[in-house]
């Protein structure tokens, strides 16, 4: 059953990285270094991607948790939007490639600690509104209310 529930997103991913290697090598981009890396760095934030939509896909915990998806979408959105941003103006730093690692590296690390501070809060979070929902007796309807 886990692995029916991961076939579109294995499937969403392949097309991903399979276009992000075809645009690569298709469109003449010059084999050096930082290019290399460039592209690396694309396909570890996609990775990334993946790794964290496929925990959300099959995990009990993250199915109902609104808060926990939302956060993720809009954290993996913004890690792969600034990782390619960076990516895109790589050839600035051709100079200094350790300065181009270096931010890679600290994206990478800023986008792990945000995805372990968001299900850790949206943990708590869930715990809480099973709380109040038991505190509050609302799975039985009152007599005369909704």
């Amino acid at each position: 059953m886990m692995i029916k529930n991961l076939i579109p997103i294995i499937l969403i991913f392949a097309i991903i990285v399979i276009f992000t290697l075809t645009a690569f090598f298709l469109l003449n981009i010059e084999l050096t270094t930082i290019n290399i890396w460039a592209l690396i760095f694309i396909l570890v934030s996609e990775i990334a991607a993946f790794i964290t939509f496929a925990y959300l896909r099959v995990s009990e915990n993250c199915r109902n948790n609104i808060f926990l998806k939302s956060g993720t979408i809009v954290s993996v959105s913004l890690y792969f939007i600034a990782s390619l941003i960076f990516n895109i103006i790589a050839i600035m730093f051709m100079n200094n490639m350790n300065i181009f690692i270096l931010i890679q590296v600290a994206l990478i690390s800023l986008f792990a600690i945000i995805i372990i501070l968001l299900f850790s809060l949206a943990a708590r979070i869930h715990k809480r509104n099973i709380e109040d929902i038991a505190k509050k007796d609302i799975n039985e309807p009152k007599r005369g209310g909704l």
